[in-house]
């Protein structure tokens, strides 16, 4: 089809866009990456030591009786398992003091340590949003405009996170419940901060037909004819911006 139309805009990558978008830094990679490394040493190292988290769980009438197998082919996942985790933390640094290895040990030093536990509860609430976009951007017969409406208004959400954050954390209950207003959230804000500027410049190029998208989803949004009809005339050659205007 570029063959046939070489200023033909491909669209198939948003949802690759906003992942890479959602890059982490190098200090919650190391957090998140110690995260996936405990879930799944609970999860994968015996069926013994699965059997035992299980009935553990059970005891203490966790929310949850299991973990979710993570792996890293689909980033999609640590969101859920950040979220099964985070309901059941204090039941599993229990757990892993109990088991007494050395592994075991390590982890339960890392529940242990408040900051990493602040930037853990950080990347439950941030992939989650992450994660409610995808879930759009994957939906069944999405349009283009509605593709692109979800990014719109996930970059609008992100300047009120960057403020919520400054604020009582009312988006970010994790956060909330952690830090209980006693800690610098500094690092969050500025990784909402590369958020909002990986989203403007990796949609940048999507930007060039908002009026096109405005008019197909609801001719009745257009409220600058003469934007509209400029926006037309420069992708489509052949049309007449008088009519339009009319």
């Amino acid at each position: 089809m570029k063959e046939d139309n070489p200023e033909l805009i491909s669209y198939h990558c948003i949802i690759h866009q906003s992942v890479l978008c959602s890059s982490l830094s190098d200090e919650h990679a190391e957090v998140m990456n110690t995260m996936m490394k405990m879930i799944n040493f609970l999860r994968a190292s015996s069926s013994y030591q699965h059997c035992m988290l299980r009935e553990f769980l059970r005891e203490v009438d966790a929310n949850a009786d299991d973990l979710l197998l993570h792996n890293n082919v689909r980033w999609l996942s640590k969101g859920r398992v950040l979220e099964r985790f985070w309901s059941i933390r204090r039941e599993v640094a229990a757990f892993l003091v109990e088991m007494g290895s050395q592994k075991a040990t390590q982890f339960s030093l890392f529940l242990e340590d408040e900051k990493k536990m602040d930037n853990v509860a950080f990347l439950v609430d941030i992939t989650s949003h992450l994660s409610e976009l995808n879930l759009k951007l994957q939906g069944k017969d999405n349009s283009i405009c509605e593709l692109m409406t979800a990014v719109r208004s996930f970059q609008r959400k992100l300047e009120v996170f960057k403020e919520d954050l400054q604020g009582d954390c009312a988006h970010f209950p994790a956060v909330q419940e952690q830090v209980q207003g006693q800690r610098n959230v500094s690092s969050f804000v500025d990784f909402v901060d590369k958020l909002i500027v990986n989203f403007s410049k990796r949609f940048d190029s999507f930007s060039f037909g908002r009026q096109l998208t405005m008019f197909i989803q609801n001719p009745f949004l257009i409220t600058d004819v003469r934007e509209f009809s400029k926006e037309v005339t420069q992708h489509f050659k052949w049309a007449n911006a008088g009519p339009l205007q009319m």
